[in-house]
């Protein structure tokens, strides 16, 4: 096979942007730079060329660009993923910031991060805040094993980190962290059976890490009550959730021991994450 030009590479993005736009991706040019990005160049351009077509052929069926490219950026850091686990989300990253603020997290304070996936929210808070200890918690064994992955190839820029193969719904399942642990943080699956999701979500995120009951919200209900459990006095607890939550979500943790409980915007807007104070076992206000 002869060299592929400049011209041939040019040709190629563009009937890539035009076949993205006809499979109604939704950031065509983000998709476009990224996929070029990640497979064109190298030693061999003919075979350069001819992995970038196929990416495209792939995200044309709207496979997750992270699962094709292997990799996504969340907060600074490349986190590896691939089939099979979720593709964070770089609109969570408000969530991460609020954590991190000193107002919220002490010096030298413990942290947990319950459903944690590849590892986004625990991995870039200690990116963040090196003097924090950092537990991750994960039930499915392929997310864990990336989590592993991805704590190990950060460790130079990450302060102390523990990766945890747990089952949140399983009785004392986090007990050695009773009332010890200064921040909950959590992107749990919230999605109810009944929305309608794109394909990226639909056809190729593991559905247990999308639903959770008939309203989305059977999971954060556990998590509040893990959270009570768990959280020293004037702990704080950070939940992403579905745009449509927030009220069902704060009213949750009203119902528990928790206050100043309120709900900001990711960087797309919307308002996904909410944030509590735990008074402590016992009392209500």
């Amino acid at each position: 096979m002869g060299t592929v030009t400049a011209a041939e590479e040019a040709r190629a993005v563009e009937q890539a942007r035009a076949r993205l736009t006809e499979a109604g991706v939704w950031d065509v040019e983000g998709d476009v730079a990224a996929l070029a990005d990640r497979f064109l160049g190298g030693r061999r351009p003919e075979r350069s060329l001819a992995r970038f077509e196929a990416a495209v052929t792939e995200r044309c069926a709207r496979i997750p660009l992270g699962h094709i490219t292997g990799s996504v950026t969340f907060d600074g850091l490349e986190l590896l993923v691939g089939s099979g686990v979720f593709v964070p989300r770089e609109e969570s990253t408000p969530l991460v910031e609020w954590a991190a603020g000193e107002k919220t997290l002490p010096h030298g304070g413990r942290v947990l991060d319950l459903c944690s996936g590849v590892g986004a929210l625990g991995l870039a808070l200690s990116a963040r805040r090196g003097d924090a200890e950092v537990v991750c918690v994960e039930r499915d064994d392929t997310a864990v094993q990336y989590l592993r992955r991805n704590a190990a190839r950060h460790a130079d820029v990450l302060g102390s980190v523990q990766v945890r193969a747990a089952d949140l719904t399983e009785p004392d399942c986090l007990a050695a962290h009773r009332g010890v642990t200064d921040l909950v943080v959590a992107n749990p699956p919230y999605v109810a059976p009944h929305i309608r999701l794109l394909p990226e979500w639909a056809d190729h995120q593991p559905s247990a890490a999308l639903y959770s009951g008939e309203d989305g919200l059977d999971l954060i209900r556990r998590i509040a009550v893990l959270a009570a459990e768990v959280l020293r006095p004037d702990g704080r607890l950070a939940l992403e959730h579905d745009r449509a939550q927030p009220d069902a979500v704060q009213q949750t943790l009203a119902d528990g021991p928790f206050t100043d409980i309120s709900t900001f915007a990711d960087t797309a807007g919307e308002p996904r994450i909410t944030v509590a104070r735990f008074t402590g076992r016992g009392e209500t206000s």
